[in-house]
């Protein structure tokens, strides 16, 4: 299959500049877009850890989608221990660290099965080849996403092709995928929480996705 890979500017969407969000698409001979990721990427470094950085995040924005990652398994600029270990991370506290949140990944029907969403993401990885880790909350686009919702035209025809509320794609299937491309399961404990979660959490390391996909 002939596809290409396409990296949007990253964009500064809040009010820190390590902060950052980004729309990565897959596009077949033709141009068209089959797949799309679209991610954010935050630094943290020695001054401004884990812990600093969401109490930066809680007050600006009020709520973030990094709360979880980095209250629970962050110390300092890194994973947890427990986590580095699983995914043959190498600790470093004296250099920042980046880390990725998957926000969102599809391929369009027709390409499915394919392969796609494996490149799509090992092309993510190599693109920041330092980054530590990639956080992925699985949960069904359709639970989450509107096609008529978006303001960008080229996305929300792309989004109305997935036909989100009636896609065959669900939780089992997600964690499948995750876990064939190097992701392991992150288990929450259940007291640490006002209520149960929506999604299920997933998190790999460049070294664990490049030994799925070699």
């Amino acid at each position: 299959m002939n596809v290409s890979i396409e990296f949007k500017k990253p964009e500064i969407t809040t009010a820190f500049d390590w902060q950052l969000s980004q729309e990565v698409n897959v596009k077949n001979e033709k141009g068209m877009v089959i797949a799309k990721a679209e991610i954010e990427l935050i630094t943290l470094n020695k001054h401004r850890d884990a812990n600093k950085s969401y109490e930066m995040l809680e007050q600006q924005q009020g709520s973030t989608d990094w709360e979880i990652p980095l209250n629970l398994f962050f110390k300092g600029q890194n994973l947890a221990q427990n986590l580095c270990e699983a995914l043959t991370v190498t600790a470093d506290n004296k250099k920042a660290k980046t880390h990725i949140m998957l926000e969102a990944i599809s391929v369009i029907p027709d390409y499915r099965n394919q392969g796609v969403a494996k490149y799509l993401l090992t092309e993510i990885m190599k693109h920041y080849n330092k980054a530590q880790s990639v956080t992925a909350f699985s949960m069904p686009l359709g639970d989450f996403v509107d096609a008529d919702d978006c303001e960008d035209e080229d996305n929300k025809l792309y989004y109305q092709q997935l036909d989100l509320q009636s896609d065959a794609v669900n939780q089992v299937s997600l964690a499948q995928f995750f876990k064939q491309v190097g992701f392991i399961e992150y288990n929450v404990d259940d007291s640490l929480l006002a209520e149960p979660l929506a999604f299920n959490i997933f998190v790999a390391s460049q070294s664990t996705i490049a030994h799925h996909t070699d």
